[in-house]
């Protein structure tokens, strides 16, 4: 028998019982209608015997919740025809039923879904015992719950599921781990959480934008979930924090395969806001049983591990280790000490000076933050200042470096020693504070500071963070006068096409730059390279970082405008820089070129008999003579000294002669080089005078006069190209001299044709309005002849004719001829038929270069026919 057969079966019978049964035995009418529900009375066979109108509402429904369940029909038999998608609530009904009808309970209640015109639906269902005359019954009460179901469902994805990206959250995240680690335990197995966020997510986020960092965010979650396996679980944690529960592992290292699968995954591209971003994510892991047990715990070690992944150096991952505790207690120890610092006043500035490279004079002083940690001493601030930006204490501490910078600076103004500039540096959190032109403005008016004695120092990255922004926030600031310099250059990623936009005045030169200076020539070609690149661009140059006597030579030799850094002064409190101030402290003597030099050669041999017989044989020849046992201490004196020649030996320990002389043709390229050896490696001295880094070979033994020769030889060509060098100085000089004079003249040429122009102008406006004046206006030069003449003149003393160009003695009557004739001007009263004028002459020149005389008639009455 099939099952439909069977159904089919048990409703007929069921539809029989139920015509059979006694359905005078039911409630009142009025009682079913004053139940707020679907109610329906049940008799002892299961059988509906009575119903309300919204029962029957519902039953007369085709494909509703109860279609069908009118009085006579089986209960049961509609219950389970109605789309009932639960099995466990169609047995509840059933078993139910059956225990309320036996005795056994008085109520059952449960909730059940279906399914009502392909939409999901849930009812509440009530079951309750009637005693009917003596028989048992059932009052079935349906209500519709699906808005609670519903209401129900969306409060608990809100508050354990993070609407962002899907995932479960942090409550949930951890209720999850207490049910993995219960499970583990149980079983005698391990799991593990790997807790990471996205590196550098705060800049891609300013980036891009919050509705970028969002997306990102999504996207991330879905390649996390993409890699799971079906035990695992994954939480977002808050902002980019995510972790996950790894689940079921043989030994501590598996989890480390689930980190690298993700790296890995995360590598592949993501297409965010129309642009392609690479993802790296710094990764902790902690694993149960042997770090901990608890889940709250675990994920704090997995946080802690996190950390040590990010200082070493991020997008990589790390184990927790027991020792780790001890750090992290230690950073929170320092960052709620530092939250206090500033309150207690324990932050302090000190000041390293800037020294000028053309007088060796104090110029400026650059701002640097100390903390005086009241338990510690004085912290380095590579410890506390990254610190100060992770908790945003930075734009507060910022605020009060750029106030008492400022006021120092003046105190120095003040008590009359110099007028040197302070630096103070801005950080990237400060930058985009939108408050920060007010706060220059600010520390400015509160300290009376000049806006040119204040210099901020900006670094690479902070410029490029958001180009158009920075320059209106550059902009801003410069109309009140404040320098700018750019810190650490070369290190950063700064686009040399927004670099020239920026009204920068300075930059700095980074001590990894100068700090090998002497002796490393890719070190030594980038900064000459930056110091030109930087003055074509009219930016002064300061380096930073200045230690040594060789490295200061270096840099003044390659016109560097400033130095800064311990061969001067080490960073000293405000009151040493006041002394150091007072004392006009500056460097002695700087080793400048002087006017006349003596022709100076470099020898450098491993062996000092080979020197000792050099230095005798080239005594004679008025050398200044400079030894080094080697490449090394050679690059230093080169550093140091103006050398015009030098003489190397080939085979020397750690450095040879060739590769030294490579490394003196990049650092010092005007120097002559030889090389002197008894060994010859062809090939790489042919090398190297392929290259230009050797002028010439000698060989040992040497014979003395041709040696002497050689050398005299290569004074000549260093002196000649000396001088070509400076002969084309001069004529780039006088060539940019006279392309300014060409410049200047044009400009007044230009200016002379526009004043021509503007006169012409004036000239023809003020013929034009005199041409309308209604009485006569006569003009003559010199030498009587006339020069201008209105409408109105060539009618009354020309008889209609044109005046211009005609002679005095032939134009106007004997009475105007010697007025005109009499002197430095006046005035008479002149009858003209029946009109009588009053006639002024006038000399023109008063108020102008110009020259000649005017006539002028002014009609006063026309006398009586």
């Amino acid at each position: 028998m099939t099952d439909a057969q069977a159904d089919g079966e048990a409703a007929g019978s069921s539809a029989q019982d139920c015509a059979s049964s006694g359905a005078g035995r039911v409630l009142d009418n009025s009682l079913l209608e004053a139940i707020p529900a679907s109610v329906a009375q049940i008799d002892a066979n299961g059988c509906i015997v009575a119903a309300n109108r919204q029962w029957l509402t519902l039953a007369n429904e085709e494909g509703g919740l109860l279609a069908g369940a009118v009085p006579g029909a089986d209960y049961l038999a509609i219950f389970s025809k109605a789309g009932v998608i639960d099995s466990v609530a169609k047995a509840s009904a059933a078993d139910g039923l059956a225990a309320i009808l036996s005795g056994h309970k008085r109520t059952v209640s449960f909730v059940y879904s279906c399914l009502v015109g392909g939409a999901q639906r849930w009812s509440r269902v009530h079951l309750s015992a009637v005693d009917l005359a003596g028989r048992p019954g059932v009052l079935a009460m349906h209500f519709d719950v699906t808005h609670d179901v519903l209401v129900e469902r969306e409060l608990f994805e809100l508050a354990y599921f993070d609407r962002l990206t899907g995932l479960p959250n942090r409550q949930l995240f951890l209720d999850r781990l207490g049910s993995s680690l219960a499970l583990a335990k149980r079983h005698n197995t391990r799991c593990a959480v790997i807790y990471f966020d996205v590196d550098n997510f705060k800049a891609t986020n300013d980036l891009l934008g919050r509705e970028a960092g969002d997306e990102l965010l999504r996207l991330v979650s879905g390649r996390i979930t993409s890699i799971l396996r079906q035990a695992d679980s994954a939480g977002h944690l808050g902002s980019d924090e995510f972790a996950i529960i790894v689940s079921d592992l043989t030994t501590d290292s598996d989890a480390a395969v689930v980190a690298r699968k993700l790296m890995a995954e995360l590598e592949k591209p993501l297409s965010v806001a129309g642009q392609e971003v690479i993802v790296t994510i710094s990764m902790g892991i902690s694993t149960c049983p042997d770090d901990t047990d608890t889940a709250e715990t675990l994920l704090h070690q997995a946080e802690t591990a996190t950390l040590r992944a990010k200082e070493a150096g991020r997008n990589c991952y790390q184990y927790y280790a027991a020792t780790m505790n001890q750090g992290v207690m230690e950073r929170l120890r320092l960052e709620a000490d530092l939250r206090l610092a500033l309150a207690r006043d324990e932050f302090e500035l000190f000041y390293q000076p800037k020294v000028s490279c053309s007088n060796g004079e104090i110029v400026g002083a650059e701002a640097l933050l100390r903390w005086r940690h009241p338990g510690r001493g004085l912290v380095a601030p590579g410890e506390f200042v990254p610190m100060l930006e992770e908790s945003g204490l930075i734009k507060s501490v910022g605020r009060w470096v750029l106030r008492d910078a400022c006021k120092q600076a003046k105190r120095w103004i003040d008590r009359g020693l110099g007028r040197p500039t302070v630096a103070v540096n801005i950080s990237a959190n400060q930058f985009e504070d939108n408050e920060l032109a007010d706060s220059v403005r600010a520390a400015l008016a509160d300290s009376e500071l000049p806006a040119d004695r204040l210099e901020l120092e900006l670094t690479e990255s902070v410029l490029m963070r958001n180009v158009e922004r920075v320059i209106a926030t550059l902009s801003e600031l410069r109309q009140l006068g404040v320098r700018f310099s750019v810190d650490d250059f070369g290190t950063g990623y700064s686009s040399l096409s927004y670099l020239k936009r920026f009204p920068i005045d300075a930059i700095k030169v980074d001590r990894s730059f100068v700090q090998d200076i002497t002796a490393n020539p890719d070190d030594a070609s980038i900064t000459r390279a930056v110091i030109t690149m930087a003055h074509n661009l009219k930016l002064k140059v300061i380096a930073e970082g200045v230690e040594t006597e060789g490295q200061l030579s270096l840099l003044i030799s390659n016109h560097c405008d400033q130095i800064q850094g311990y061969f001067f002064s080490r960073p000293v409190e405000a009151g040493e820089m006041e002394n150091i101030l007072a004392d006009r402290c500056r460097i002695p003597s700087l080793p400048l070129q002087p006017e006349k030099r003596v022709r100076t050669i470099l020898l450098v041999d491993d062996e000092e008999n080979i020197i000792s017989s050099l230095r005798r044989l080239l005594r004679r020849d008025g050398y200044q003579i400079l030894t080094a046992n080697g490449g090394a201490e050679a690059l230093e004196l080169l550093a140091r000294h103006e050398v015009d020649v030098i003489v190397s030996d080939q085979r020397m320990p750690n450095m040879t002669g060739v590769e030294f002389l490579r490394r003196v043709k990049t650092i010092h390229p005007q120097t002559v080089r030889m090389v002197l050896s008894g060994y010859t490696e062809l090939q790489s001295i042919t090398d190297a005078i392929n290259e230009g880094a050797i002028y010439k070979f000698l060989t040992k033994p040497w014979e003395d006069d041709l040696l002497r020769a050689n050398i005299e030889e290569a004074f000549r060509y260093k002196e000649l190209a000396d001088e070509n060098r400076r002969l084309n100085s001069e004529i780039q000089v006088a060539n940019k001299e006279l392309a300014q004079s060409n410049a200047k003249l044009l400009g007044t040429l230009a200016e002379k044709d526009k004043r021509i122009e503007r006169d012409e102008t004036t000239l023809y406006v003020a013929q034009e309005i005199l041409q309308c004046v209604p009485f006569p206006v006569l003009g003559f030069d010199d030498d009587g002849v006339v020069v201008f003449a209105n409408l109105a003149a060539d009618q009354v003393l020309g008889g209609g004719g044109p005046l211009l160009g005609a002679e005095l003695g032939d134009t106007l009557p004997a009475e105007l001829l010697n007025l005109v004739q009499g002197g430095d001007g006046g005035t008479l009263t002149w009858h003209s038929g029946a009109t009588v004028w009053q006639v002024q002459y006038r000399l023109l020149g008063g108020l102008s270069g110009a020259s000649g005389r005017l006539l002028i008639l002014f009609p006063l009455a026309r006398e009586a026919s």
